[in-house]
Formats: structure tokens, sequence, C-alpha cells
């Protein structure tokens, strides 16, 4: 049989070998943890540098549509004064036969008098 030292002994290296595996268990479930931190934080730059590549995606998308929108505005407004351009070229083309014809009538309507008054005092 065992003496009461013995088995105070036996179960001092009982309660040893426990404490060991119990520090085991959680220095294991420290190297766990640590390595779902690990497992996070690169998921977290994963994630972080997917967004930052979406943001560059979108920036650049919108900085096109800018463009393509500016580029027809600048269009549509040379359109638009080629034609206010165009208008008033025939506005003052018409101003001017209308002078043109205005003077020209008024010469003729000059003329005209002219040979009554000179038809008169002949008569």
């Amino acid at each position: 049989m065992n003496s009461p030292g013995q088995t105070r002994h036996d179960d001092g290296a009982r309660d040893d070998t426990r404490i060991a595996h119990a520090i085991d268990r959680v220095l294991e479930a420290e190297r766990a943890a640590q390595s779902a931190i690990a497992d996070c934080e690169q998921q977290g730059q994963e994630s972080l540098e997917g967004a930052r590549q979406q943001r560059r995606a979108i920036l650049e998308r919108a900085q096109q549509r800018i463009v393509a929108l500016h580029t027809r505005a600048a269009r549509a407004l040379e359109q638009r004064l080629a034609q206010v351009r165009e208008q008033q070229a025939r506005r003052v083309a018409g101003a001017v036969a209308q002078t043109t014809d205005t003077a020209r009538m008024l010469g003729a309507i000059e003329k005209l008098v002219d040979r009554l008054l000179s038809a008169d005092e002949e008569m």
C-alpha cells in the first residue's frame, strides 16, 4: 500500500499533470485565437483593398461620364452657335437685300419724279 506521504506525492503529481495539460490547452487556445485574429486581419485587408479598387473603378467611370457629358454639351453648344450664326447671317443678308431694294426703289422714284418734272417743264 501507499503511505500517506506517497499518496500526497501521487496526488501532487496528478495535479501537476492536470495543471500542465490545462496550461497547454490555454496556450493552444491562445495560438488558435492569434491565428484567427491574423486571419481576420488578412480578410480585413483584402476587403479594404477590394473596396479601394471598387472606389477607383467608380471614380474612373464617373470621370468618363463627366468627360462624355462635357463633350456632348460642347458639341451641342457648337451646333447651336452655328445655327445662331447662320440665322444672324440670313437676317443680315435679308436686311442688306431689303436695304438695297429700298435704295433702288427710291432711286427709281427719284428718276421718275425727275422725268415727270422734266416732262411738265417741256410742255
